[in-house]
């Protein structure tokens, strides 16, 4: 009896309880409006931390059940957020500020920046926030997937880049690569830009109608891709480090038939193609294979290992040695990248530098890239109608191509050696019964073997590039106040290019040796090169507004 009165006493309790602490939360309404004091219906209301809330109807207004001293979230699409705690008040008035970040945020256009919210060409942008969520080695693989009409395809080579179109092709003759701009200065190739730290860079802005790329004429044609690189900051000094490990490795998509599936593959055909001399696969005889598999150009070493399934009498395929031949060219491929940089000034002179080190290791062997970088940027401004600024990009890079299956340069990798190992059929062998390698192993196909040609062959290249950009602005409004608006900047832009390549070719290479399986000849090439090229911009501005919403920009 005692106990189940401490029963009902318990119950009693926890009942009086809950209800203490549902008395607790209260009706809270309120109205939401803008600044102007016009209502917002679609307000999301929340209690922080819950998942109770709701939205304001059509009128602005809402009601929820809160508890005093809980917070409210309010959110809404194009407005500032903001929180209100509850106190002893049950009715509350929000109002929400307009949030312009968005439209407020400043694109550059080839005569300079606009706001978002005053663009009117197809412009797609690209910020260094996004760059940093991806570990990426250049300009093109950071804008992979993230500006709308821009193709890029990959060349899957170590410090290659790829082609890039924007809106697809315009020309069937011509040159459909875009324009590239960094920092003001337009570019004579693609080479340049992927010399450039993807972390150096503060934007990429792809200018794709004629709108928008209308300043560069026809070099804009095919589009414009421009790049602004990272400058010092107002405030203390600061100092970053960002670094990347990633791997990579091939995805075979075709995957080569196994050595067993080839042999039922070439019965078939052999099969279908004459049936009175070839018996049917299902019932093969040895005197077929050695007929169907007759090899000389390997000197026999494919048809040999089929034999070797009949050793019994019958035929075994567990007993057909399977050769993949692309284990032999490829490798996990691994890319390591680290950036050191530090930013400070004051509003009279910032700066901004940088080192960076890239070092990828290809997934086909005989193929690397390593690059060092350095980037210094400057702002002075000693007096209000004056500014001058410069930017330096230097870069130092060292490339091994690899080799296709004619011995030169390949540009990517169906045409590399990856290539040539998937056109050997899986029966092929590498060795012979002498453990001599076997310099011709496609039999049917005449394919040089790719065993060890990464250490027999070579195509190196060494490239030294600076870039440079050196502006003046003159505001004529800070010397003379009915010329406010008015400025005049002068832009010198040098671009130089030291290119070294180198190509040996071992005696001993496939693609070398004699026919008779002799030694050949060593081959070697050298080419050296410089370029310098440079462009000098002189342009005026004007821009004035007339009341809140109408703009005058003239360049």
């Amino acid at each position: 009896m005692k106990q189940t009165n401490k029963f009902f006493l318990l119950c009693f309790s926890i009942l009086m309880l809950s209800t203490s602490l549902w008395a607790q939360e209260k009706a809270v309404t309120g109205t939401v409006t803008d600044a102007d004091g016009m209502p917002l219906p679609g307000v999301n209301v929340l209690v922080q931390g819950t998942q109770r809330g709701t939205q304001t109807d059509f009128d602005g207004n809402f009601s929820l059940q809160a508890a005093q001293g809980e917070t409210l979230l309010f959110s809404f699409l194009g407005m500032k957020s903001i929180s209100q705690v509850v106190g002893a008040q049950n009715s509350y008035t929000i109002t929400l500020e307009e949030d312009s970040a968005e439209l407020d945020a400043v694109v550059v256009v080839g005569y300079g920046t606009q706001k978002q919210s005053d663009l009117t060409g197809a412009v797609s942008s690209v910020s260094s926030e996004e760059l940093l969520t991806q570990p990426v080695s250049n300009v093109f693989q950071a804008l992979q997937g993230k500006a709308a009409g821009v193709d890029i395809t990959s060349s899957e080579r170590p410090g290659t880049v790829g082609s890039v179109r924007i809106r697809g092709n315009r020309s069937l003759t011509a040159s459909n690569a875009p324009l590239y701009v960094v920092d003001g200065v337009p570019l004579l190739s693609a080479s340049s830009i992927e010399t450039i730290n993807p972390r150096d860079i503060e934007s990429i802005n792809v200018l794709k109608d004629a709108s928008a790329t209308a300043v560069y004429g026809s070099r804009g044609a095919n589009g414009v891709i421009i790049v602004t690189t990272k400058k010092g900051k107002t405030g203390r000094f600061t100092l970053n480090y960002s670094g990347t490990v990633t791997t990579s490795d091939i995805v075979d998509r075709a995957p080569a038939m196994s050595a067993a599936d080839f042999i039922d593959f070439r019965r078939w055909a052999a099969y279908n193609l004459d049936p009175e001399t070839y018996a049917h696969p299902d019932s093969p005889t040895l005197a077929n294979d050695t007929n169907i598999f007759d090899s000389p150009l390997d000197g026999q070493t494919s048809r040999d290992n089929v034999l070797q399934g009949w050793q019994n009498g019958s035929f075994d395929a567990s007993r057909v040695r399977n050769t993949d031949w692309t284990d032999f060219v490829t490798q996990t491929g691994i890319l390591s990248e680290h950036t050191l940089s530090a930013s400070g000034g004051t509003e009279k002179v910032n700066a901004y530098g940088s080192v960076g080190y890239v070092n990828n290791k290809g997934t086909q062997k005989g193929q690397f890239y390593e690059r060092y970088t350095a980037n210094l940027s400057a702002s002075i401004k000693p007096v209000d109608w004056f500014q001058f600024d410069a930017n330096f990009n230097l870069s130092w890079s060292e490339q091994d191509y690899g080799f296709s299956t004619l011995g030169g340069r390949s540009g990517s990798v169906p045409n590399a050696i990856y290539g040539a190992a998937k056109n050997i059929y899986n029966i092929a062998v590498p060795y012979d019964a002498d453990g001599n390698l076997v310099i011709n192993p496609g039999g049917e196909t005449t394919i040089y073997t790719i065993i060890g040609e990464e250490n027999k062959s070579t195509q190196l290249s060494q490239t030294l590039r600076a870039l440079g950009s050196l502006s003046a602005t003159f505001d004529f409004g800070e010397i003379y106040q009915p010329l406010e608006g008015l400025e005049y900047l002068i832009r010198f832009g040098p671009d130089f290019r030291h290119f070294r390549e180198g190509v040996y070719i071992d005696g001993s290479s496939s693609h070398r040796i004699n026919s008779d399986g002799s030694l050949g000849t060593n081959y070697a090439r050298l080419n050296n090169r410089r370029d310098l090229s440079w462009t000098l911009d002189n342009q005026i501005n004007y821009s004035k507004s007339f009341g809140e919403k109408h703009n005058l920009d003239v360049t």
